[in-house]
């Protein structure tokens, strides 16, 4: 077997290249634009072809496409982000290649759409916090939004991910420093949103045609991630798979209020997500389940749950107590951190991340006694410095 991913994310695009070595033992064929061809450096990378995500290269990807159907037994195509979902959807009828369950354009814009999900939710009792559409930044009455919502409030575009444009709003100095006034800020729609006091737990989940067939239930801490039972979580998998006839992969943000314990559902990610391997570490590989469950073939498998265990984010390098398996199992575990760390792709983010880390660690130390010139610099150092992926 062979997988063709689409899409422009790097982040998730290695996290499924990991995944498909551990399952599978294969590498993948990758098509994306310009920001995806560092994923060429990948050892799990079998092929990468340029590709115009925006409809310009829809006709010479189709012809590519069909070309490796005689090439190879059998080929799945992964469209794994928002882009590539909009291209597999355009050119569906045109490909001979099988696709993984995938939403249609409908479902993703309207699950997408960090309004839009609000609305969703809001007119199917499902828990929300309170938020209020603005439109662009001056058209925010902070007054106005504050005797609504209180402070601090949070603010976001409403067509973007991996919190890009995402502010928590705790003054009125603030809001006019960094969004009002700053020419960087140029998103647009924005919402506010009501900011939950409490801890952060996403939900996965793969759904065949409404029908929620494997599902898991997270926390963060640190560079640990747990999986965990969580009733109300649960019951928000069904229900917003069927009542959006939801066909494909989704990851859920929510958080769970400190005072209440009650669970609000902030946004939706109706794609694969960044942390896709934590899941396939313990038993869980979301990318094997949805190459199996394919539209053609849809099984009646009781939904597979993954309520326990512990992945983590980060490089194995750094771990030592993962070295044993790293070099001892011969099964998707150990097969998994190979992955990981036999890859000069992924070699090279960590030797861009070294640097940072030990900012980082160094800032904390400043922090804790009390060096403000230190810490100044070096937040400063931080600050400025961003990641290559």
């Amino acid at each position: 077997m062979r997988f063709l991913l689409l899409g422009k994310s790097n982040r998730i695009a290695i996290e499924l290249m990991q995944a498909v070595r551990s399952a599978h033992q294969v590498k993948c064929l990758v098509a994306g634009d310009e920001a995806s061809l560092p994923l060429r450096w990948s050892a799990h990378c079998e092929q990468h072809l340029l590709t115009d995500l925006r409809g310009r290269d829809d006709d010479r990807f189709v012809d590519w496409a069909n070309r490796l159907v005689g090439q190879t037994s059998e080929i799945t195509l992964i469209p794994f982000d928002c882009d590539g979902i909009r291209m597999a959807n355009r050119v569906r009828s045109r490909i001979s290649i099988p696709i993984v369950a995938t939403p249609d354009l409908a479902a993703l814009d309207l699950l997408e759409d960090k309004w839009r999900f609000h609305e969703f939710c809001t007119e199917h009792s499902l828990s929300v916090p309170h938020t209020v559409l603005i439109g662009s930044k001056s058209e925010l009455d902070f007054d106005s939004v504050v005797a609504e919502l209180g402070l601090p409030f949070v603010l976001k575009p409403t067509n973007e991910s991996g919190s890009l444009g995402v502010q928590i709003v705790e003054s009125q100095h603030q809001f006019e420093k960094q969004i009002l006034d700053n020419p960087a800020y140029v998103y647009h729609p924005l919402i506010a949103q009501q900011y939950i006091d409490g801890a952060d737990i996403d939900l996965s989940l793969l759904s065949i045609q409404g029908r929620v067939t494997a599902y898991a239930i997270q926390q963060t801490a640190g560079c640990q991630i747990t999986f965990l039972k969580n009733p109300c979580l649960e019951d928000v998998a069904e229900k917003i798979c069927r009542d959006s006839a939801y066909h494909g992969v989704m990851h859920i943000d929510a958080r769970i209020e400190k005072q209440t314990g009650r669970v609000y559902l902030i946004e939706s990610n109706p794609r694969f997500w960044a942390s896709l391997t934590a899941s396939a570490w313990c038993g869980l590989n979301f990318v094997a389940e949805s190459a199996r469950h394919k539209p053609a073939a849809e099984g009646a498998d009781q939904a597979y749950q993954l309520s326990a265990g512990t992945g983590y984010n980060r490089h194995p390098l750094l771990m030592p107590s993962l070295w044993p398996c790293l070099v001892s199992d011969r099964g998707e575990r150990g097969r998994l951190l190979r992955a990981k760390v036999f890859d000069p792709y992924t070699l090279g983010i960590l030797a861009w991340d070294l640097p940072l880390m030990a900012f980082r660690l160094a800032r904390r130390r400043a922090a804790r006694f009390r060096w403000p010139l230190r810490h100044r610099v070096i937040d400063a150092v931080v600050t400025r410095s961003q990641p290559l992926h």
